[in-house]
């Protein structure tokens, strides 16, 4: 469930949630495909908001329970689903800095600075469970299918309009209809930095 495994078990332990024993117990159970954290939690020793809510003070972070609240509209849009699904993020409210923006994993940083990068504004960040991000998602921005079949239909509509090019006045110079393509380059950009790529390749497809 969490990338430093030790450090969150050990967190876990020094604030009395769980026991070296119920550690080692929960580990003799895993099955290759899940962590300690993972069996802690299925077998209700711990829970995913006790995980959540240790790590944020570990990090120094607000814990606030999303699952409660009613996000504007106009928030939730401040970060495309497509972005918010990817990074497991949800926008909660507009803070003095900048967005403030609610996380499932405080202690993972890359995925924190490749979002800031990507949406090129000031972040501040607080912590909720994960669960409570996942059910987030889908209320705010429907199923991952859903996401999908909406997501195509508009990047065929703007492609659409791109491909007028000429001295008219329907020719490309700027205009909003390039966003998605600007979009596209920024997210290849921040995969490779997160990947540590030296290169990137594009390689055209039949008719696309």
């Amino acid at each position: 469930m969490q990338p430093n495994e030790d450090y969150v078990l050990k967190s876990l332990q020094d604030v009395g949630l769980v026991t070296r024993k119920e550690i080692e117990s929960a580990r003799s159970r895993l099955d290759g495909a899940s962590h300690v954290v993972d069996v802690l939690i299925r077998e209700g020793v711990v829970s995913d908001t006790d995980v959540s809510r240790t790590l944020a003070a570990q990090a120094h972070m607000d814990w606030i329970d999303i699952s409660s609240m009613v996000i504007p509209p106009q928030v939730i849009q401040q970060i495309p689903g497509t972005d918010a699904r990817r990074f497991k993020v949800i926008p909660v409210t507009f803070g003095e800095v900048g967005l403030v923006v609610a996380v499932g994993d405080p202690l993972d940083i890359d995925t924190i600075d490749s979002l800031s990068f990507l949406l090129r504004r000031e972040l501040e960040l607080v912590c909720t469970g994960p669960q409570k991000i996942r059910e987030a998602l889908i209320k705010y921005y429907g199923t991952a299918d859903e996401a999908a079949d909406v997501l195509q239909q508009k990047l065929g509509e703007d492609i659409d309009l791109g491909l007028e090019i000429g001295d008219g006045a329907g020719a490309i110079e700027g205009t909003e209809t390039d966003a998605p393509i600007i979009r596209m380059v920024s997210m290849l950009l921040v995969e490779a930095h997160r990947m540590g790529a030296s290169d990137i390749h594009l390689e055209p497809l039949d008719k696309k």
